[in-house]
């Protein structure tokens, strides 16, 4: 393919896709048709480019020649909405005659450029190979922050074994072990791409690395908040993340985050005694993560004595890891806990109006001096908790009418009872043999009389007729009490007091209560409140009351009475009782006795003064003298 014909499209945008292109090119040679189209849009797509040209000097010198010629176009790719010639223009050329000198020294070469009153930067990547070929890479200034890096990953790919390379010519397969090669980087990121979860990729990650870097073991950590994490060993499933040896790691990796570059054993203590645990010294560490950012994760390698990886190789390493990380950690965030998830994203908001630096100190400050400001001159409603209870003055209480025992129960406490309807029954045994020797005495003692009259015997008749009369008096007690042994409901209302398996058999002496009995009418509410609140409660005040059984519904109440004596409940200290009125109709399945919660208005109050006058009393009364 000639450099008029329309560019390849190499990659999807999505790191995976461009991993696999990139390494199904490395196999391919330079001379074969559409490479270096398909070479120049892989790389726009890895350093996020506006466009690339590929070009290479026709006379196979680096000298450039002083009027720009001398340069061949072999490729180029652009953005959807831009053009790209089939030939060099002026603009390109002069680019490439700046910074050809540069990229030959350095292997790459960048200058800011305007073009069409847009602000760029031009990026020049001497390619690997006998052939002299740069790569011109035009970089938008919205990623003036990760050039370095984008030079890094451009650097990384200049050494495509197709490049400068006959066809025809094999890639050689064997690496050294202790410095990875680029075809296996990419194929070790394509297999952390198509990892599903977290932990899969990550132990492929570090799995791999161990295997290409000849390294005993890999670790890989994450930073939160300035501390690294460990994430994954090589070799290991599972690791305990308690254990003094994974502290250690830990600590190491966290020296790795103030030091740029790769961290050796020779520079800090603790990777010393690392090595020392392990075993192993040669152990090296290195921050990755954005070049205008904080470290995002921390690579930790461990090496056998007589190994090393090399500068490139972890320069290779770092380039690897920066198209695998961002898979790596949309992983780790979908499968963390919302939530973290919900706090990683507050911060992230925080982080924007806050700066990055000590967010949470900054935003609790804030929320803190937002607070006593609020505080100071906002009002609330203030209210008065207590408890209440449902009252009615219609009760009766049925008693014994007579020493005895109870011989049957009929009902017990919450059933509806109508007028009339008996509810319990005394043992009237003993009273009916009373009955019936007071019924005899009467007979005996009206006979006695009668014979004494006939006799003319008048004082026998009135001794006689006197025993007849307390006879009959005693008759009719006794009659009296069988009466009361029925025990029967007066009205019709509900019992409130008096259980059957209480009272059935028990014995009872005269005016001992037995049942209580309510009308469900004319219901109001009892409340207590506490000694501190009373003052604060105004005349006619309004509330709340809530039920326990029916905590959904809320009750409108208003004070109507207090009761101005205090009553002394254990370690509730003084209670004052207030009477309230309902103000709605009350409920048919509502009875006596029922309580809840109860709320008071006492009116707008000052927000400080309601967070904090319990407090201040309670020191006024410790404090006084």
């Amino acid at each position: 393919m000639g450099a008029a014909d329309p560019p390849h499209t190499l990659g999807a945008p999505d790191a995976l896709g461009l991993v696999q292109a990139l390494q199904a090119l490395r196999r391919r040679s330079s001379g074969e048709p559409g490479f270096w189209d398909e070479y120049a849009a892989g790389l726009r797509h890895l350093c996020r480019a506006r466009r690339v040209w590929i070009a290479g000097r026709v006379d196979g010198t680096d000298a450039a020649p002083a009027d720009g010629s001398g340069w061949q176009l072999l490729g180029a790719v652009a953005e959807v909405a831009l053009p790209v010639a089939g030939a060099l223009d002026a603009a390109t050329l002069a680019s490439l005659q700046a910074l050809a000198p540069r990229a030959a020294d350095k292997g790459f070469a960048l200058m800011p450029v305007t073009h069409e009153g847009v602000a760029l930067f031009h990026l020049a990547v001497r390619q690997a190979g006998e052939r002299p070929v740069l790569a011109l890479i035009e970089i938008p200034q919205r990623e003036r922050a990760s050039l370095n890096e984008l030079a890094l990953r451009a650097q990384l790919v200049a050494d495509m074994p197709g490049v400068g390379a006959p066809a025809g010519v094999a890639v050689e397969e064997g690496v050294p072990a202790a410095s990875p090669t680029l075809p296996a980087l990419l194929a070790l990121a394509t297999e952390v791409q198509r990892a599903a979860h977290g932990s899969a990729a990550r132990l492929a990650l570090v799995n791999g690395l161990a295997a290409l870097s000849g390294a005993s073991h890999v670790a890989l950590g994450w930073v939160d908040e300035g501390r690294a994490q460990l994430a994954a060993i090589s070799h290991l499933d599972r690791f305990e993340a308690g254990t003094d040896l994974a502290a250690l790691v830990e600590a190491a990796m966290d020296e790795s985050l103030a030091h740029e570059g790769v961290l050796q054993a020779d520079q800090t203590p603790v990777l010393q005694r690392l090595g020392e645990a392990l075993g192993l010294p040669a152990v090296c560490a290195m921050a990755l993560g954005p070049e205008d950012g904080p470290p995002e994760a921390v690579l930790l390698f461990a090496l056998p004595e007589g190994r090393a990886v090399d500068e490139p190789g972890l320069a290779r390493v770092r380039g690897m890891a920066a198209l695998v990380l961002p898979r790596l950690a949309e992983l780790r965030q979908r499968e963390r806990w919302w939530g973290l998830r919900a706090r990683d994203a507050l911060r992230l908001r925080l982080a924007s109006w806050l700066g990055p630096r000590h967010v949470w100190p900054k935003a609790v400050a804030v929320a803190a001096g937002l607070f006593v400001l609020y505080a100071a001159f906002a009002t609330w409603d203030y209210r008065v908790h207590g408890t209440g209870q449902l009252a009615t003055d219609s009760t009766r209480v049925l008693a014994a009418g007579y020493d005895g025992r109870v011989d049957s129960a009929e009902t017990s406490a919450g059933e509806r009872v109508q007028s009339g309807q008996l509810l319990a029954t005394l043992d009237t045994r003993e009273l009916r043999q009373q009955e019936n020797d007071a019924d005899a005495e009467v007979r005996r003692f009206g006979a006695e009389a009668d014979k004494a009259r006939a006799a003319a015997a008048w004082a026998e008749m009135e001794v006689a007729t006197a025993r007849q009369r307390q006879a009959q008096a005693r008759l009719a007690r006794v009659r009296e009490a069988l009466a009361q042994a029925e025990v029967r409901a007066p009205f019709d209302g509900v019992i409130v007091e008096g259980e059957r398996k209480d009272l059935l058999g028990a014995p009872v002496k005269k005016g001992d209560k037995l049942f209580r009995i309510a009308r469900v009418e004319g219901l109001y509410v009892v409340a207590t409140v506490p000694e501190g609140d009373m003052p604060l409660v105004p005349a006619q005040a309004s509330g709340e009351l809530v039920l326990v059984s029916d905590p959904d519904r809320r009750i409108p109440l208003r004070v109507t009475a207090v009761i101005p004596v205090a009553q002394t409940k254990g370690q509730d200290g003084n209670q004052f009782l207030l009477r309230a009125e309902m103000q709605q109709p009350a409920a048919d399945w509502w009875r006596p006795g029922m309580s809840g919660a109860v709320r008071i208005d006492a009116g707008e109050r000052n927000v400080a003064w309601i967070l904090t006058h319990r407090l201040v009393d309670k020191l006024r009364l410790w404090l006084w003298w």
